[in-house]
């Protein structure tokens, strides 16, 4: 995380934040690009999408599927921002936004697919400036596109646990959804007697040995409980694991961190797409455990004071 404070320094040297912004938005349309092209030659070859499968998938892509679908949200917002700003390129601006967009359904990104529909929705309620009548209308079309692309696309219905009936789907939800079995591990491990609800437990090692004894001891299937196991999942959840590894109190300064952002960031729609891009993804995974992660969040958070989109809009 020191990396944070390092790319601050960095930054200050940096005189034109815009064309970092491009540089940026830029490097994610090429990973992207790239992914693209390796999924066509998949295709060719096996004449399928293995879109529904996260092991398959991930060999298809140049970062995991989380992350990708991630970065492809922070583009999309980068190339529409750049569209409202350069009016003479916004042609071509606004077609990459929708190749990202296209992209994220593509390989089925739920969060990424969920943090776009929900910011659609927020920019419609706060900022977008038309009567309620025509507001109501447009985000019961949205809220019924939503459910069109879940309920008839296969890998994305695959993806939210989409089944007959709900108990179905429920089951189904725990049966393959690992955050379902890790949440429940964490919330059993703040009720040992070494957690302190203060500052948390004395280390991570503490907390591996926490997760790796709840997963043998609470998963019944044995090839579900050795993949566990064999993955060593963390918390996938940001503030799960200041709150285990830092008590109320850590977890306080991260929340109090992001509501700061959050209300300088409120008359600017793109500052906060971005910040609540990022706290969307906080709740799926813990993305400082990776240098990635860490110059990902240090990069987007330090250029949201650039933004020269009038606040007003």
């Amino acid at each position: 995380m020191l990396l944070i404070f390092w790319l601050s320094i960095v930054f200050q040297r940096i005189k034109d934040k815009d064309r970092l912004k491009t540089v940026i938005l830029c490097s994610i349309t090429l990973v992207v690009l790239i992914s693209l092209f390796l999924i066509a030659l998949y295709y060719f070859k096996n004449n399928s999408l293995p879109f529904s499968n996260t092991a398959e998938v991930n060999q298809l892509l140049l970062l995991e599927r989380p992350y990708i679908g991630f970065i492809a949200v922070l583009g999309v917002f980068l190339a529409i921002e750049k569209a409202v700003l350069n009016p003479s390129f916004k042609i071509i601006w606004f077609s990459n936004a929708i190749v990202l967009f296209l992209f994220i359904i593509l390989i089925s990104a739920r969060i990424s697919i969920l943090t776009l529909f929900l910011l659609a929705a927020v920019y419609l309620v706060f900022y977008f400036r038309i009567n309620k009548l025509k507001k109501t209308l447009i985000l019961i079309s949205l809220a019924i596109g939503f459910g069109v692309l879940v309920f008839t696309n296969k890998n994305i219905s695959e993806r939210f646990f989409i089944k007959s009936n709900l108990s179905e789907s429920l089951k189904t939800a725990s049966d393959y959804e690992p955050r379902i079995v890790i949440w429940d591990c964490a919330f059993r491990m703040t009720k040992e007697n070494n957690f302190n609800f203060l500052v948390g437990f004395d280390g991570y090692k503490t907390i591996e040995k926490y997760f790796s004894d709840c997963y043998s001891s609470n998963i019944e299937n044995e090839s579900k409980r050795e993949y566990f196991l064999s993955e060593n999942f963390n918390s996938h959840n940001q503030f799960i694991d200041f709150y285990l590894i830092g008590g109320i109190t850590a977890l306080l300064l991260f929340a109090v961190f992001f509501i700061k952002l959050l209300n300088e960031s409120r008359y600017n729609f793109f500052k906060a797409a971005i910040v609540v891009s990022f706290l969307l993804f906080f709740i799926v995974e813990n993305i400082f455990y990776r240098q990635f992660g860490c110059y990902l969040f240090g990069l987007f958070i330090l250029i949201l004071p650039h933004n020269k989109l009038n606040e007003e809009n």
